[in-house]
């Protein structure tokens, strides 16, 4: 069955969430168990690579849903590196997403554009009013000077 693109990544995003819950709750309970400190620590490591796997699937998502807007606004951005401060590569997946900060100065150039965009678009359309309202008075002053 086909769904917009963005229904289907709201699914996968609520799903992966689903699924980080469920396995936080499943080492809650198995830290509740914890005797020792090795154990507890065993715990909160396998809680982290577990829950790992899912936050890069919902950080994925969501930078390919910002890099289809930027490309959409032509809003140039950097490309993955190794060496970039706004993208990283992660553990499980080896896919590249956008850092915090890589996230916000894409939102921010996006923002801008659009911006833009809008000034220019109001600009135009404060010409053509302009344009159509002194047509409207040519037109009433030419068909009252003609005459009945």
């Amino acid at each position: 069955m086909w769904m917009p693109l963005r229904i289907t990544e709201a699914v996968e995003i609520a799903r992966n969430r689903r699924a980080i819950r469920r396995i936080d709750r499943a080492y809650d309970v198995e830290l509740a168990k914890a005797k020792t400190a090795n154990d507890r620590e065993n715990a909160e490591n396998g809680r982290h690579w577990e829950t790992s796997l899912h936050v890069d699937a919902i950080e994925a998502i969501k930078t390919r849903r910002l890099l289809r807007k930027a490309n959409s606004l032509d809003v140039p951005y950097e490309y993955p590196s190794e060496t970039s401060s706004i993208w990283e590569r992660s553990r499980q997946l080896h896919t590249w997403h956008l850092t915090t900060i890589g996230y916000s100065e894409v939102r921010k150039a996006i923002r801008l554009e659009r911006r833009d965009r809008r000034e220019s678009a109001i600009t135009w359309a404060g010409v053509i009013i302009g344009i159509i309202g002194s047509l409207t008075g040519l037109l009433s002053v030419w068909l009252s000077a003609r005459g009945p």
